[in-house]
């Protein structure tokens, strides 16, 4: 007498990614396979299942390349069986093993982006034409203006003149030197703030000008943007927000790739790290001292924007400090430079 039973799953052709409905009558020597598709017949030696992994789904391997997908059952124990890989077969059906691998790629993960992403991203920053870095930042000043984030300024000449003439002592003999453009804009939607673009453009904004109590604490500022320029933080930030770029320009060497779609809205809300942000600071301590500026200049314009966000908190956004985060060990950093003179 010949025995039949069978076995429900999803047949998957092996040539669309969609599976239908289909049972399997397994009878003798012989196997057919109806359902949601045409009734196939094949010999039961040239059927393979995967093997056992926990409760797991598994695979019968058609000859014609195609699979049927079910629930273990002791009936699939009488079809050929696919040789067991061995450890891999042994880890799989572990599932200490699977946790703690998954803990593995995930803390390699976060290794590569917290570690391995900036010293790539230092690396290319460094390798990017100069060429290349101001077309990006021409993207970001013409994409703010665009969107009327800056407008025309409302100095006057005179103002603009004057600061411009710190400007160009501060930037003289510094590796970028003659990269360096000082623009003014009005933007009320930034209040008191200052932009260092790629290529060697700060953006100072009227209401910052407006704010400062002397022409050191804006010179202050502008130091601490020149050292942002100089060490190519918004390009390091940029390619570290933008991993795929990142690995693109990295293979193919080709710094074109830089200039994507969105660069400018990025270039515009940039939120520099901490590392940054301390480099640019004791870059504008040492810039100001070689010129006879007190550090203590920068601490009184981080206290004054303070200050002046407290009281506009529901008013305007924060300004300089949005895209600087203030911290009190900054200021007191300031301070020390100023005392040690250092």
């Amino acid at each position: 007498m010949t025995t039949q039973s069978s076995l429900d799953g999803i047949y998957y052709d092996g040539r669309q990614p969609v599976g239908v409905k289909a049972t399997l009558n397994i009878s003798g020597m012989g196997v057919t396979m109806t359902g949601q598709v045409a009734a196939q017949h094949y010999r039961l030696a040239d059927l393979h299942v995967s093997p056992r992994i926990a409760q797991a789904d598994r695979f019968i391997n058609l000859p014609d390349g195609g699979q049927v997908q079910c629930p273990d059952s002791a009936l699939l124990d009488i079809l050929p069986q696919e040789k067991s890989e061995g450890l891999i077969a042994w880890l799989e059906a572990k599932v200490v093993v699977a946790v703690l691998g998954i803990g593995t790629i995930i803390t390699a993960m976060l290794a590569g982006y917290f570690y391995g992403l900036p010293k790539a991203a230092e690396y290319v920053a460094a390798r990017v034409p100069v060429e290349t870095e101001r077309t990006i930042g021409e993207q970001g000043l013409a994409w703010m203006e665009e969107h009327k984030w800056l407008q025309p300024t409302t100095l006057s000449e005179e103002a603009q003149t004057v600061l411009r003439q710190d400007f160009d002592a501060l930037r003289q003999g510094l590796a970028q030197e003659s990269q360096y453009r000082l623009e003014f804009r009005n933007a009320p939607v930034l209040g008191a703030n200052a932009l260092a673009l790629p290529g060697g453009t700060i953006v100072v904004t009227d209401a910052l000008v407006s704010l400062a109590g002397s022409r050191h604490e804006l010179a202050a500022v502008l130091a601490h943007e020149i050292g942002h320029i100089e060490k190519r933080h918004t390009l390091r930030l940029m390619l570290q927000n933008s991993a795929v770029v990142l690995v693109v320009a990295t293979v193919i060497g080709d710094a074109a790739t830089l200039g994507v779609a969105g660069v400018p809205a990025v270039l515009a809300q940039a939120k520099y790290s901490r590392e940054f942000e301390s480099e640019a600071d004791e870059f504008a301590f040492v810039l100001l001292r070689q010129h006879g500026i007190s550090p203590e200049s920068f601490a009184k314009i981080m206290l004054r924007m303070a200050e002046q966000n407290q009281k506009t908190k529901s008013k305007q956004p924060a300004g300089f400090l949005s895209t600087h985060p203030l911290t009190n060990d900054r200021i007191e950093r300031a301070r020390e430079a100023a005392r040690s003179g250092q």
